[in-house]
């Protein structure tokens, strides 16, 4: 059993727990049933992993790693938010008829902002600024917009 395994049973454990439920709170996802599908979250938990020891990788359920690199691509190469366009069906309980999923991962990543040195979405401006300017403090890239 690896030290990610052993974090995510004490975070599952934590959860459970201490955690809190959003019973009695209108939620967006449902089971096949169409009833609502309640969580219970704990707020700031933060894992860290020194990865001189371990990839971070559970060994406790099935990785599927080919879906997991789709997903990667899907999300940082075509900046997508439709799963048609994947071959896994993970995804698809969240999409509306038309495949979206609405604002978020790719589609975040896709908006283009005007910089002086012309337009770019967010993935495009880090390839960018790791070529013409290696020493910046300020490479990255986020799936969050405070508009939506």
């Amino acid at each position: 059993m690896s030290q990610a395994d052993l974090t995510f049973i004490q975070n599952c454990r934590q959860i459970l727990d201490h955690g809190i439920s959003d019973v009695g709170q209108p939620v967006r996802p449902k089971w096949d049933d169409g009833t609502p599908a309640h969580t219970m979250r704990v707020f700031g938990m933060v894992n860290r992993y020194d990865l001189s020891e371990e990839f971070p990788a559970l060994t406790l359920r099935r990785l599927s790693f080919k879906n997991c690199i789709e997903e990667i691509l899907w999300i940082w190469q075509k900046k997508s938010n439709n799963v048609n366009e994947l071959k896994t069906r993970i995804w698809d309980a969240g999409a509306d008829e038309s495949g979206s999923i609405g604002k978020a991962y790719g589609y975040q990543l896709g908006i283009k902002h005007k910089y002086a040195e012309g337009e770019f979405d967010q993935v495009d401006r880090v390839l960018y600024d790791l070529k013409y300017n290696q020493t910046s403090r300020r490479i990255i890239a986020h799936t969050y917009n405070h508009q939506d």
